[in-house]
């Protein structure tokens, strides 16, 4: 991998760990909260865990769609043996 790739990785990892963080406290504090807005907060924090886990599985297939498109170009470039 490259280093640009790691880097992404990184962004990705960080922004998801954030955002699990802060669903997982929206949807604790929603045990708290009395009235009619609980369950849409718990539905709320829960959406966020989820999304978050989401862009975490684009950000990790990224690289590697990167890293297959890149081998098919230099397969590509090669001369063929077969003329």
């Amino acid at each position: 991998m490259t280093e640009k790739q790691l880097k992404n990785m990184l962004f990705f990892k960080k922004l998801t760990s954030f955002g699990i963080l802060i669903g997982l406290l929206v949807f604790l504090s929603s045990f708290f909260v009395s009235g009619p807005s609980a369950p849409y907060q718990l539905s709320i924090g829960i959406s966020i865990m989820v999304s978050s886990m989401l862009l975490f599985g684009f950000g990790m297939f990224l690289p590697l769609m990167e890293e297959v498109s890149s081998e098919d170009i230099n397969e590509q470039k090669k001369p063929s043996s077969l003329s």
